[in-house]
C-alpha cells in the first residue's frame, strides 16, 4: 500500500479517536457539573461532605489523565507513522530487495524493489513461495544458510541465482537476520538481497581481461618491464627473465636496472631523461648484460606512467633482444663484402691470367733466345718467377672467392693428416711440438684433397707465426653433431653430422675485437711485407666451397683454435685413380690446329709455341672468324683450341657448329675464368678437356700432343682389329675355292 494512503487511513482513525475521547471528556464534565449544581442548591461547596469533594476531584483527575493519555498515544502513533513512512520510503527506493519470511519460507513482506529487479508483482510474490524462483542447484545452499541463521541469529553472505520473470537468471547476494518472538525463539527472517549480476559480469570480464593481459605479457616474445626512474623493477615478464638469464622473476625484481642490467649506466639515465620529456620512445638500441655478464644488444620502446599529480612514477618498456640479428647483419655484410671481392677476383681473373700467360710465355721465349750464358738471362728468369708468384696470388684470390676448380673425392681426413705428419715439422720448425689426436672411427668427407692440404698448411703457418718462441701445435679429428644450441650461438652454421678438423696452438691468441675480420682478404696483423693477408681468407673460401663451416675460439695470450666442420659421409673412401700415362716426351706434330682466342697477345704467343712444335696453325680472333677460316680451309682439322668466353659466340657453341663439317676434330678449351663462371658455358661436363690459363709452352704442347695421341691410339686399335679380321675371312674363302 502506498505511504500516502496509509497516512490518510491513520489520520481518519485518529480523528475518530479524538472525537470519542473528546465526547467522553465532555460527558464526564457535564455529569460532574450537573452533580455539582445539584449539590450547590441546598448548601455551599464548603459544606459538602468530604466524600463528595473527593469524588469531584477524582473525576477531574480522570479527565486530565484521559487527555494526557490521548496526547501520549497520539505522539507515539505519530512516531510510529513516521517510522513506517521512513521504512516504506527506504524499501520503495532502496536498490536492495528486502523481504520478511517465516521459518517455512513463506513471504510476509517484500519491498517494491523486487518488482523492479525481478519483474514480479507484489501479488505474484505473495502467492508464491520464496524457494520457487531459486535455481534448483542453489536451493540446498540457501536452505543451509537459513538453518545457520536460525541457529546463530545472523546469516553469512551468500550468492545464489534467482529466475527473473522473463526467464533469465539473476545473481543475488543475500544476508539474513533472525527476528525472535517474546520467548526468544526464531520467528521470522529478514532477508536483504542485492542484484550483483552486472557486478559479476563486470568482474568476470575484468578477470578475463586481466587474464588476457597477463597472458599477453607473459607469453610476449619481447621482454616487458615496469620500473621506477631509479631503476627499481616493479613488474617483469618471463621473456625478460629468460633474455637476461635469471632463474626466477623474484631474483630479477631484486636487480637494479642501472647497475645490474644496463651495461653502461649512462644509457639508462639517457633513456629515462628521454621518457621524461616525450610521451613515447621507439627503437632505442642499448647494451645490456645478462646475469652471467654476457653483453647483449636490446632495442627498447616505452612510455612513462604518471601518477595523480602528473609526475612520472614509472616507465614501461618493451625490450627486444637483437643480438643475433646484429650478428647476422655483420656476417651478412662480411659475406657481401667477401662476395664482392670474389666477384671482382673472378671478373679480373680472365684478363689477369691472359696477361700473366703472355708475361710468363714471352719470358720463357726470351730465356731460350738468350741462353744461360747471356747477361740478361737472369733478368728474364726473374720476370718469369714474378709471373709465377702472381699466378699463385691469383689462385689464392680464387680460393678465397670460392670460385676455383675443385676435384672433390670421398676421403678420410685421418689418412690425409697422417700423410702430412712428416712434412709439418719441417714447416713449423723444431721449436714447435706437433701432436696428432685422430679419431679411430672417423667418418668420411667429400672434398678436394689438395685444397684440404692447403687449409692445414695455411693454419699451420698461421700457428707458427703466432708462436715465435715455440709452443705446441695440436691437430685433432672427430665425429661431431652440431645441435640447434650450437648453431644459435654460431651464426652461419647448420645442425647436422660433421667431421671436425681442429688445429690448436699455444700462441699469442687473437684479440676478440678483430676476430670478425681475420677471414677478410688482405687483413693481417703481421708487419709490412711479412704476409699477404690471404692465408686465412683462402682457408675460409675452401671450407665454404666444400660446404663446411669454420669457427675460431681464441683469447688474447691464450692461443687459438680453428675448428673446421665438413659434412659427414658414410660412404667408403674412393679408390685412388690409376695414374695417367706419362705425358709424351715428343711434343711435336704436323697436324692442323684451329686456334681461336680473342686476346691478340696471348693468341700470338700460343701460335708461336705451336708453330715451334711443327703444327700448322689456323688463327682466328672470335667465333665467326673461326667459322669463316674453317670453311676456307680444305682438309681436316685435327684439333680446335679455343677460348671458352668470347664476344659473340663462346667456345662450346663454336665446337658444336664445326662438328658436322669436321667429324674427327677434337676440342681443347682454354680459359682464365673461374670454375663457377665457365660451368655455365657447359665446359666442365664429363669428358671435356680444359686448359687453365696461364700456361707455359711445355704445358700447352704436352696437352695438345696428349689429346692428339689419344685419338691416334683409338684409331690404331680400330685399324689393328680390322687388319686382324681380314686374313681370317680371306683364308676361309680360299678353302672354299674349287
Amino acid at each position: 500500500m502506498p505511504t500516502a494512503s496509509v497516512g490518510k487511513s491513520i489520520e481518519r482513525i485518529e480523528r475518530r479517536e479524538w472525537f470519542l475521547w473528546s465526547a467522553a471528556v465532555i460527558v464526564t464534565l457535564i455529569l460532574t457539573l450537573g452533580l455539582a449544581s445539584f449539590l450547590l442548591r441546598e448548601e455551599s461547596f464548603s459544606e459538602f461532605p468530604q466524600t463528595v469533594r473527593g469524588l469531584i476531584g477524582l473525576v477531574l483527575i480522570f479527565d486530565i489523565y484521559t487527555l494526557f493519555q490521548q496526547l501520549q498515544i497520539h505522539r507515539m502513533r505519530r512516531r510510529l507513522i513516521r517510522g513506517e513512512e521512513l521504512f516504506r520510503l527506504i524499501s520503495e527506493n532502496a536498490a536492495d530487495m528486502i523481504a520478511v519470511v517465516d521459518m517455512e519460507g513463506k513471504r510476509i513482506f517484500n519491498s517494491f524493489s523486487y518488482e523492479k529487479v525481478l519483474g514480479y508483482s507484489m501479488k505474484e510474490l505473495r502467492e508464491s513461495s520464496s524457494s520457487e524462483q531459486i535455481h534448483p542447484e542453489d536451493r540446498e545452499k540457501v536452505r543451509q544458510a537459513a538453518e545457520e541463521a536460525r541457529q546463530t541469529g545472523v546469516g553469512k553472505p551468500l550468492e545464489y541465482r534467482v529466475r527473473h520473470k522473463d526467464g533469465t537468471w539473476r545473481v543475488l547476494e543475500s544476508t539474513a537476520s533472525v527476528i525472535r518472538n517474546s520467548k526468544g525463539e526464531p520467528d521470522n527472517l529478514v532477508v536483504v538481497n542485492r542484484d550483483v549480476t552486472e557486478r559479476r559480469r563486470s568482474a568476470e570480464a575484468l578477470r578475463r581481461s586481466e587474464a588476457g593481459f597477463r597472458s599477453v605479457v607473459e607469453d610476449a616474445p619481447y621482454g616487458i618491464y615496469r620500473a621506477s626512474l631509479s631503476g627499481e623493477l616493479v613488474l617483469v615478464n618471463s621473456a625478460l627473465e629468460k633474455m637476461l638469464g635469471y632463474s626466477s622473476q623474484g631474483e630479477l625484481l631484486r636487480t637494479n636496472l642501472g647497475s645490474g642490467v644496463y651495461r653502461y649506466p649512462v644509457e639508462h639515465q639517457k633513456l629515462n631523461e628521454t621518457l621524461l620529456h616525450q610521451e613515447t620512445v621507439k627503437d632505442v638500441e642499448v647494451e645490456w648484460k645478462r646475469k652471467d655478464g654476457a653483453p647483449i644488444i636490446v632495442r627498447c620502446s616505452g612510455c612513462p606512467i604518471k601518477d595523480e599529480t602528473g609526475e612520472v612514477a614509472y616507465v614501461e618498456v618493451f625490450a627486444e633482444d637483437i643480438t643475433e640479428r646484429r650478428t647476422l647483419e655483420r656476417q651478412l655484410r662480411m659475406a657481401q663484402k667477401m662476395e664482392a671481392v670474389g666477384r671482382l677476383s673472378g671478373g679480373i681473373a680472365h684478363d689477369f691470367n691472359n696477361l700473366l700467360g703472355v708475361i710468363i710465355g714471352y719470358s720463357q721465349v726470351l730465356k731460350r733466345g738468350l741462353g744461360p750464358e747471356h747477361a740478361s738471362f737472369e733478368h728474364a728468369q726473374e720476370i718469369e718467377k714474378a709471373g709465377q708468384r702472381a699466378v699463385s696470388l691469383t689462385r689464392q684470390l680464387l680460393a678465397f672467392s670460392r670460385q676455383q676448380v675443385l676435384e672433390p673425392v670421398v676421403l678420410n681426413l685421418n689418412t690425409l693428416v697422417s700423410d702430412m705428419e712428416k712434412m709439418l715439422p719441417r714447416l713449423i720448425g723444431e721449436d714447435i711440438a706437433l701432436k696428432l689426436e685422430l679419431d679411430a672411427f672417423l667418418s668420411q668427407v667429400k672434398a678436394d684433397p689438395s685444397q684440404i692440404e692447403q687449409v692445414i698448411l695455411n693454419l699451420a703457418v698461421n700457428a707458427r707465426d703466432a708462436m715465435p718462441d715455440g709452443g705446441k701445435l695440436l691437430v685433432q679429428t672427430a665425429n661431431v653433431n652440431l645441435d640447434t644450441t650450437y648453431t644459435h650461438n654460431h651464426p652461419g652454421s647448420r645442425p647436422g653430422s660433421y667431421v671436425m678438423l681442429r688445429v690448436t696452438d699455444t700462441g699469442t691468441g687473437i684479440d676478440p675485437e678483430i676476430q670478425s675480420q681475420i677471414f677478410e682478404p688482405f687483413f693481417t696483423t703481421k708487419e709490412r711485407d711479412k704476409g699477404t693477408g690471404l692465408g686465412l681468407a683462402t682457408v675460409y673460401g675452401v671450407v665454404k666451397q666444400s660446404g663446411g663451416y669454420i669457427a675460431v675460439d681464441s683469447e688474447k695470450g691464450k692461443g687459438a683454435s680453428f675448428s673446421i666442420y665438413l659434412p659427414r659421409l658414410e660412404q667408403p673412401v674412393a679408390h685412388p685413380i690409376a695414374p695417367l700415362p706419362a705425358a709424351p716426351v715428343n711434343t711435336r706434330g704436323t697436324e692442323t690446329i684451329l686456334l681461336v682466342e680473342d686476346a691478340e697477345p696471348l693468341r700470338k704467343l700460343a701460335e708461336l709455341f705451336l708453330k715451334e712444335s711443327g703444327y700448322r696453325i689456323l688463327s682466328a680472333g672470335d667465333g665467326q672468324q673461326a667459322l669463316q677460316v674453317a670453311r676456307q680451309h680444305f682438309g681436316p682439322i685435327a684439333l680446335l683450341l679455343t677460348d671458352v668466353v668470347m664476344p659473340g659466340m663462346n667456345g662450346r657453341v663454336l665446337g658444336e657448329r664445326l662438328a658436322p663439317s669436321q667429324p674427327g676434330m677434337k676440342v681443347l678449351y682454354m680459359s682464365g675464368y673461374t670454375d663457377s663462371f665457365i660451368a655455365g658455358h657447359g665446359v666442365l661436363e664429363p669428358g671435356t678437356q680444359l686448359l687453365h690459363k696461364p700456361f707455359s709452352q711445355e704445358t700447352l704442347t704436352r696437352k695438345v700432343r696428349e689429346i692428339l695421341d689419344a685419338n691416334r691410339d683409338v684409331a690404331e686399335k680400330e685399324e689393328s682389329a680390322a687388319s686382324t679380321s681380314v686374313p681370317v675371312f680371306a683364308e676361309a674363302g680360299h678353302k672354299q675355292r674349287p
